[in-house]
């Protein structure tokens, strides 16, 4: 994705940033910065983005976000108010090569994957704890949290390098299209209407978008629906033909045909694997790893 530049300053005198960040909804905003960020959804669900990846992401939601790599959440209509804890760091907040040490070997191979952005499936999120302690004792914790999340399973989210930086002007109108996608893609959504939003004509701001974020717009916006799909199919009980309908799917097949391309197995599938996946974690003795 093509964005704009967010400077940080660290937070003295730990030389790094732990954010408590409560809003009522996030808008689409992309940036990037030169620090590593590690997010936390503590509530709220929605849209992650971070390069070419489009995922959907709620209450739990961990994922670390290496130098450079564009990102940004948005709010699902319907969301609860976001709660989120966000850390910014460098490479070098304990020192130049403190991570180069080969007791730090998995550290370091966490943080070079980091600019592809990266989730953690099985994190149980604990960083508000960073939250109560002093100076030392934070910055002590959080290196024991990167410790143990460079032991845990990982998935890497963004595919290819990170794009360039785009002028601010036309990153305010990736962020207009963006944000009418967001807010109506549960009903019928004319091209003319994310045009509009960024002042452009409908052939104009399609070459914008796929120039500017890799996707067209169709199948951005099929993206987010289907991701809308995978929510509802996890967390109700609602039919597969409802399910459909409410992540803005006027057409069943087409549904079923978008859902199959985009994960690789029908909805009826995918809502069979999770609840059989929820029985054997909830068979199995507390996993993962506490961050």
């Amino acid at each position: 994705m093509r964005i704009v530049y967010e400077h940080l300053e660290p937070e003295f005198p730990v030389n790094w940033r732990y954010t408590r960040f409560q809003t009522p909804r996030l808008e689409p905003y992309w940036h990037f910065h030169h620090e590593y960020e590690l997010t936390c959804i503590l509530n709220g669900t929605g849209t992650r983005l971070a390069g070419n990846s489009v995922e959907e992401y709620g209450p739990g939601d961990l994922s670390l976000f290496g130098p450079d790599l564009p990102h940004t959440y948005v709010s699902a209509p319907e969301s609860e108010p976001i709660d989120a804890i966000v850390v910014h760091f460098t490479r070098d907040f304990l020192g130049a090569e403190f991570f180069d040490a080969p007791v730090f070997g998995n550290v370091k191979r966490m943080l070079d994957d980091a600019p592809r952005g990266i989730h953690f499936p099985d994190a149980v999120p604990l960083l508000a704890d960073l939250g109560r302690l002093a100076p030392p004792e934070r910055t002590v914790e959080l290196l024991r949290i990167l410790v143990m999340l460079s032991r845990a399973p990982y998935i890497l989210l963004a595919t290819g390098r990170s794009p360039s930086v785009l002028h601010h002007g036309t990153a305010l109108r990736i962020q207009a299209m963006m944000k009418v996608i967001h807010s109506g893609y549960t009903a019928r959504l004319p091209l003319e209407d994310i045009a509009g939003a960024a002042h452009m004509n409908a052939s104009a701001a399609s070459r914008l978008f796929a120039r500017s974020t890799g996707f067209t717009v169709s199948h951005y916006v099929n993206l987010v629906r289907v991701n809308r799909a995978c929510q509802l199919l996890r967390d109700t009980d609602r039919s597969v033909s409802m399910v459909a309908a409410d992540s803005g799917f006027g057409n069943l097949s087409n549904f079923n045909r978008r859902f199959r391309e985009l994960k690789k197995m029908s909805p009826r599938e995918y809502r069979a694997n999770f609840r059989v996946e929820l029985e054997a974690v909830a068979g199995a003795s507390p996993r993962g790893v506490r961050v």
